[in-house]
């Protein structure tokens, strides 16, 4: 059963009150109406910051201690939600005007016809309740809006925000992809508390992501402590194979200010191993109905998760596949080009489970 519309009568006559629970006695019983009684203006605020979910005041103009124009004042300036129905004499109109002019909803005069009166109530409750539907739904949204910004960069947040499919049909494009993750983390959540691990893993997951998203790049997912980020999402530029690579030196520039601030409280450094690569991929939803979620697929994400694991091989926190440096430089690997971060040429590597050899970049430490 729904919960009754709420009106507060503001009218320091004791017949509108008893005229009142006359007329809509019935509604009453039912539950469908619920009337608070007030005699002034401050009798009304109190009501009201007792039962913040009142929603339309019938509103007198003419009373004591505090008189209704002045109650509009108030209520405008705390900016209180109530809609005012002005329930005064015919005459007064000159006070009417004023009251409309200061926010009432709608008036009837007195003496007041009860019919008149009571679809002025319905209209009111009406508009009412379309005016919280609508809250209700800004409030989703911008719930919504939040939840989807902790994993997309906020050019992603605005096109799924505004639009109900704004990544289109499945399609094919180049992307820059980055993978990172924390070297020997299985190894130390063995000896850390659950509670630690979170810990650990919830700072690691917002610094890194912070460095992602200044990038302009999306999550595409979070796998334990490895963050795969995707560049050239919704649309490719040929700048993503540099962007990409930016981020990555962004990222273990973050990583260098971590372990400083750990030093400091006597806990061991960190160190990641990144993998970055440029190339074709496969964008869309994979999943059910009841379940979709957005994936980026194919040999070039691959590739950028071998090179991430190469990076324990190499004893470097930074592989590179040939394709980022040659998407920068055109093809001019003769120093004019400069790169975001310096790169040594490693040669051509062959990677787990990968027929055919790669020409590999190494960051610093190699």
């Amino acid at each position: 059963m729904s919960e009754p519309a709420k009106i507060l009568a503001v009218d320091d006559e004791p017949d509108f009150e008893l005229l009142l629970k006359q007329r809509f006695r019935q509604r009453i019983r039912q539950g469908d109406l619920a009337f608070r009684f007030a005699r002034h203006g401050e009798e009304a605020l109190a009501v009201l910051a007792q039962e913040p979910d009142i929603g339309l005041l019938l509103l007198d103009i003419n009373m004591p201690v505090m008189d209704g124009l002045t109650l509009l004042k108030e209520l405008r300036e705390r900016q209180l939600p109530p809609r005012a129905v002005i329930v005064s004499a015919y005459g007064d109109m000159t006070n009417i005007r004023t009251a409309m002019n200061r926010g009432a909803f709608d008036f009837v005069t007195k003496p007041v016809d009860l019919n008149d009166l009571e679809v002025t109530i319905d209209k009111t409750i009406e508009a009412i309740a379309q005016v919280r539907q609508l809250d209700r739904q800004r409030a989703e949204a911008e719930r919504a809006r939040t939840n989807l910004a902790r994993y997309f960069s906020p050019n992603i947040v605005d096109l799924l925000a505004e639009q109900d499919e704004p990544l289109g049909p499945v399609r094919r494009q180049m992307v820059a992809v980055l993978f990172i993750d924390i070297v020997g983390f299985t190894r130390m959540a063995e000896t850390m508390t659950p509670e630690a691990v979170v810990a650990l893993l919830r700072e690691f997951h917002e610094r890194m992501a912070g460095r992602i998203f200044t990038c302009g790049g999306t999550i595409e997912k979070y796998i334990g402590d490895e963050i795969f980020a995707v560049f050239g999402l919704p649309d490719a530029s040929p700048h993503d194979a540099h962007v990409a690579l930016r981020c990555a030196a962004s990222m273990l520039e973050e990583l260098e200010a971590w372990n400083k601030v750990r030093a400091e409280s006597g806990e061991n450094p960190l160190a990641v191993g990144i993998g970055v690569n440029y190339g074709p991929a496969v964008l869309g939803d994979v999943g059910t109905e009841h379940s979709l979620s957005f994936t980026v697929i194919g040999d070039t994400i691959n590739v950028a998760s071998r090179l991430q694991s190469l990076t324990r091989e190499l004893g470097t926190p930074l592989v590179v596949a040939d394709s980022v440096v040659q998407q920068i430089t055109g093809g001019q690997n003769d120093g004019s080009v400069r790169l975001p971060i310096e790169l040594q040429d490693r040669g051509e590597r062959e990677l787990r489970g990968r027929s055919g050899a790669i020409r590999i970049w190494t960051g610093r430490g190699a």
